[in-house]
């Protein structure tokens, strides 16, 4: 009878303990390990294919419809929503200041369903013209973002999660 009691008091502190670990907090490692899990090969095909997009319609100074096709994104509301006016023109400004030349992807990167990148080196002014050696050249980054499921391009804000403290 005693070791029937035993091994009862045994299995109760083991789901007791395993209770207890089950409600400790996500790492952000943990979710990004877990956001990753459920991405297949389609979801890289259709980022790469809407950011190249993108910089190709950039490339065309096609400023409106690319200003037209981004987002911002809230991680608090978990919302998507058409740019400000005020970061519309902001990156504007951006496009044009910094024409797209030439583009080439540098990588791309899922972290979270908020906070992803796809980063680009843009040529904006070649050696001759920029009075230097090499044509000069700025980073483009887009944020994908994977909300219910779809996919949208937004751009990087201050707003986008980044918890250092929970690496």
């Amino acid at each position: 009878m005693k070791t029937f009691y035993s091994l009862v008091l045994v299995v109760f502190a083991c789901s007791l303990f395993t209770c207890c670990k089950s409600d400790k907090p996500k790492t952000r490692i943990d979710m990004v390990e877990e956001f990753r899990s459920g991405l297949t090969n389609d979801d890289s095909i259709t980022v790469i294919r809407m950011c190249d997009n993108a910089m190709d319609m950039l490339m065309n100074k096609q400023y409106d419809e690319v200003l037209a096709s981004l987002h911002e994104y809230s991680d608090s509301t978990k919302e998507v929503k058409p740019l400000s006016p005020q970061t519309a023109e902001k990156y504007l400004r951006k496009f044009k200041m910094f024409p797209v030349m030439r583009y080439e992807r540098k990588y791309f990167s899922f972290q979270l369903e908020g906070c992803n990148d796809v980063k680009y080196d843009v040529i904006f002014a070649s050696a001759k013209d920029a009075g230097i050696d090499k044509p000069a050249v700025i980073g483009y980054m887009f944020n994908p973002v994977k909300v219910d499921g779809e996919w949208h391009l937004c751009v990087k804000t201050e707003n986008d999660f980044y918890d250092v403290t929970k690496q």
